[in-house]
């Protein structure tokens, strides 16, 4: 089954960042699509800002 969500570990083994700047990067998404901070952030949210392939973040995350 695929994931829906990206987390803030998840964004530190896909782009190599340190816990503070991907929470960051997480932050940044959100207020460039007006996302609530509360609310999760997508995978396809994620690749579409970073330009990043779903399917190969989708195989990084199994």
């Amino acid at each position: 089954m695929a994931r829906l969500f990206v987390y803030t570990k998840d964004v530190q083994v896909l782009t190599g960042k340190g816990r503070t700047a991907a929470c960051r990067l997480i932050m940044a998404i959100k207020k460039s699509m007006d996302r609530q901070n509360n609310l999760p952030l997508t995978v396809e949210e994620f690749c579409e800002y970073t330009g990043l392939k779903l399917d190969l973040v989708l195989e990084q995350l199994k």
